[in-house]
């Protein structure tokens, strides 16, 4: 069906400032909720809406109530923002779980992972034990997607943007939504735009 894309990418926008809101200190009342949001608010409600618009193979979570574990590998930037944003919260029955990682073998019981900066220089290496497992990886390091991450955080305008590397995201089994992919900038492992 051939429409404006406006309205649906504005629900999403709209459900996330309010997953970034919902993230905020509820001790805090209402202070927490004024002024902008922080980076790593945002950043940790892309992890939660990135999970909600992707599909997983059968066997990444072959019981209707198996934990989808949202990953950190190296340096958590994120603190208790990541967790306060996922608690409580569930994707098709499942129920999300925040985990931190050391390991690579560690990391491939994860659905979604978010590679941290401090792992720049070992991503090849990440990559390379990823290979074969339905993980969605997602990181801020220079050239994330060029060098075969799937979705890279990058700053533009001081906002939170993102561009996607569709074929990777292809070779490890997941489908994301055509809504997601309208939002992201669709790259090529190369680095180049797509259309």
């Amino acid at each position: 069906m051939v429409g404006d894309p406006r309205p649906r990418t504005w629900v999403l926008l709209v459900g996330l400032t309010i997953a970034c809101l919902g993230a905020a200190d509820p001790a805090r009342g209402s202070e927490s909720t004024s002024g902008p949001l922080s980076e790593y608010q945002v950043k940790a409600a892309y992890l939660y809406y990135f999970s909600t618009f992707v599909d997983w193979p059968p066997e990444a979570l072959p019981h209707p109530r198996d934990a989808l574990v949202i990953g950190v590998l190296g340096v958590d930037p994120f603190g208790a923002i990541l967790d306060d944003t996922l608690r409580g919260k569930t994707i098709n029955g499942h129920p999300l779980v925040v985990r931190r990682f050391q390991s690579i073998g560690e990391a491939r019981d994860s659905h979604v992972l978010y590679i941290s900066a401090s792992e720049r220089d070992r991503l090849p290496t990440i990559l390379k034990g990823l290979e074969g497992a339905a993980v969605l990886t997602v990181g801020d390091i220079d050239q994330f997607t060029s060098r075969g991450g799937q979705i890279a955080f990058r700053m533009e305008d001081k906002k939170v943007r993102f561009d996607i590397n569709a074929e990777a995201v292809e070779r490890a089994r997941l489908k994301i939504s055509a809504q997601l992919m309208k939002l992201g900038r669709i790259v090529g492992a190369a680095g180049r735009q797509g259309g």
